[in-house]
């Protein structure tokens, strides 16, 4: 059985955190969409995700952090990195860096470069307060198919395929977020989302 809790429920980061250390996976709110979560080293957890979501495991998985310092603990930083993440984060930017330490190969499909994030949303903000390990982020759907933004329908997709959903009510319409690859050098916009490519290439 799946447990739902609501994001604002006091205890939810911690009931959350708990199913994380445990190896678990849960389905929770960010400012852009649900997404999927596990530790970035609970092995098992991440094979589940490829799993619930039918995703092909040539597609990487992106990662939220809490702060500057846990990023640098998987990603190489960069002077262009940081001025985003100055700028943007927390935020609706995702940023692709080289990997550094040891971070588990399937969520960089083999790559050497992963994608990270500082999400606003509360909960998030809450739940890092309870575990000092990345978390993925990969949204909440199926592969291939569309964003899920009502939480309804995140809980008839995902009812008994995760332990916990935490539920935040329905999402705005969302496009994700926005992907700038930085680890070849020169930033390139991989994909737009809720923050404006112009804005973004204004800033750059």
């Amino acid at each position: 059985m799946t447990e739902v809790i609501k994001a604002g429920d006091p205890g939810s980061p911690e009931r959350a955190a708990g199913v994380l250390g445990a190896g678990g996976v849960i389905v929770y709110p960010t400012e852009t969409l649900y997404g999927i979560g596990a530790l970035v080293t609970s092995g098992a957890a991440l094979e589940r995700i490829f799993e619930i979501k039918g995703r092909p495991k040539n597609m990487p998985i992106p990662v939220l952090v809490r702060d500057f310092e846990m990023l640098g603990s998987i990603a190489e930083t960069t002077p262009a990195a940081e001025r985003l993440a100055e700028k943007f984060w927390p935020g609706a930017l995702t940023i692709i860096l080289k990997v550094s330490g040891e971070l588990n190969p399937i969520i960089t499909s083999g790559t050497g470069k992963v994608a990270v994030r500082i999400s606003a949303h509360p909960f998030v903000s809450r739940l890092f307060e309870y575990i000092d390990i990345p978390l993925t982020s990969t949204s909440a759907n199926l592969s291939g198919a569309g964003n899920i933004l009502k939480s309804s329908y995140i809980y008839e997709t995902f009812r008994d395929k995760v332990e916990l959903i935490i539920d935040s009510g329905n999402i705005p319409a969302s496009k994700g977020s926005t992907i700038v690859d930085l680890a070849a050098g020169s930033p390139r916009i991989v994909r737009e989302g809720d923050l404006s490519s112009r804005k973004l290439k204004e800033y750059l």
